[in-house]
């Protein structure tokens, strides 16, 4: 029984199709790609490590119900003491970049430890937004603006605030965003 002759076409033209694709370049310049590889690389840097279990949220003053459950160290602003105990937490910077509607930029937190302490990387953004205007009419924003997001707390276990190394690290980072001549907000 011969056979159809449809199959082999097809397999053919899908080959040839996933070739030509293989060649195609992404739409932006290439120095638009490479800060965006090496945005990749470096939060995937940024994300390793032993990473301390989140044990609490803190919310800002006066949204907080009830008393406080944690205090500063005094070491550092970022490092809180458990009230009632000698557990030490670590406020995580959760946005790099806020605007109105949510986060546009994420902080990053690196942690590792270091003898009887934590080494901790707090990776925060020098974000640049540039913005691409399109001609037209666009819908811009998300009509009310969001209430802050509670800061996690990491638990470091029970140990001096002394043995917690923070280093800072601000990486240029462009943010595209897309408008229009004729933005919409919504109520």
């Amino acid at each position: 029984m011969p056979r159809a002759p449809w199959p082999r076409y097809a397999l053919t033209v899908a080959l040839v199709t996933a070739g030509a694709c293989s060649h195609a370049r992404s739409g932006a310049p290439p120095e638009e790609r490479a800060e965006e590889r090496a945005d990749t690389g470096f939060i995937a840097e940024a994300q390793s490590g032993d990473v301390p279990p989140i044990v609490d949220h803190s919310l800002p003053p006066g949204l907080e119900p009830g008393p406080p459950r944690w205090r500063p160290s005094g070491v550092d602003p970022r490092l809180v003491v458990r009230e009632g105990g000698d557990e030490l937490g670590f406020l995580e910077q959760p946005c790099a970049y806020d605007e109105p509607c949510g986060c546009l930029v994420a902080a990053e937190h690196r942690y590792r430890r270091r003898g009887d302490g934590w080494s901790i990387v707090v990776v925060v953004p020098e974000v640049e937004v540039k913005r691409v205007v399109k001609r037209g009419t666009c819908v811009e924003g998300c009509g009310q603006q969001r209430p802050p997001d509670p800061t996690p707390i990491r638990s470091l276990g029970a140990i001096d605030p002394g043995a917690v190394q923070i280093d800072v690290q601000r990486p240029r980072k462009v943010v595209r965003k897309q408008t229009c001549t004729d933005p919409l907000v919504p109520p």
